[in-house]
């Protein structure tokens, strides 16, 4: 093609009409800018399509992750809120008599207070995109509002339990160490070290001090933190999905 283009050029330049060639070069000039325009535009439909394609890919492993944070976030409030309401019964005890205080089974109640929740979202999805800088691929603007709620919701959520935990490990627990038996309310998950202790420990004096009714107190005002936190990020999970959700075409 190239080669026929050449010839013309030269047919005209050799029959000096120099005209003619002027207005053929223009024509030549404008052809091959045609043909640019026309490859830069089939190149930006592609690169457009191969965007839209990695769009849909994300949104919908956006969507699958969310799915699977739901389930997780439930799991999580069962048992925050059976450590929670197990806190309000030992409260409730403070100040009881002997008689009504053995009535329980304060091993099993001490035992489910302490359980240990943890919260692992499916996040690979959202650290994907914005370690590789490619959180510009969705051109939705609500599903990226949403990721920011998301990322900011969850560092409240993640200083809110770490709060809870440090009370926890830092105050609480060290405060019963010498008051109950730990290797008594192992029992309720049949450890190989747990089992009756033989220096009989007497819970009764501990539910006599305001001081430990005051530990529950604060201990029980940061399940309290903890749980509107998950309350929040439970309605974001369902924005999300929603958001996220494939379109029926």
């Amino acid at each position: 093609m190239i080669k026929f283009f050449r010839k013309i050029r030269q047919n005209l330049l050799m029959e000096n009409k120099t005209g003619k060639y002027f207005k053929y070069a223009i024509g030549e000039i404008i052809l091959v800018m045609i043909g640019i325009l026309l490859a830069l535009q089939v190149n930006n439909w592609n690169n457009n399509r191969i965007e839209q394609n990695e769009e849909k890919e994300v949104i919908a492993k956006l969507h699958a992750d969310f799915k699977v944070n739901k389930k997780v976030l439930k799991g999580f409030l069962i048992e925050a809120n059976n450590q929670m309401n197990a806190q309000i019964t030992l409260m409730n005890l403070v100040g009881a008599s002997k008689e009504e205080l053995y009535k329980h089974n304060l091993d099993s109640i001490f035992y489910v207070s302490f359980g240990a929740s943890e919260m692992a979202f499916a996040d690979n999805t959202i650290k994907n995109i914005v370690q590789s800088g490619k959180l510009n691929i969705l051109k939705n603007e609500k599903i990226t509002d949403l990721l920011y709620k998301w990322n900011a919701l969850s560092e409240i959520r993640k200083t809110r339990m770490t709060k809870l935990d440090n009370w926890a490990n830092d105050k609480l627990i060290p405060y019963l160490l010498p008051k109950i038996s730990f290797k008594q309310m192992d029992m309720n998950s049949n450890y190989p070290w747990s089992g009756i202790s033989k220096v009989k420990p007497d819970y009764y004096p501990v539910f006599q001090e305001v001081t430990f009714e005051n530990y529950l107190d604060n201990s029980i005002w940061h399940y309290q933190q903890v749980k509107e936190r998950c309350e929040e990020t439970e309605i974001l999970i369902d924005e999300i999905i929603e958001a996220t959700k494939p379109s029926v075409k």
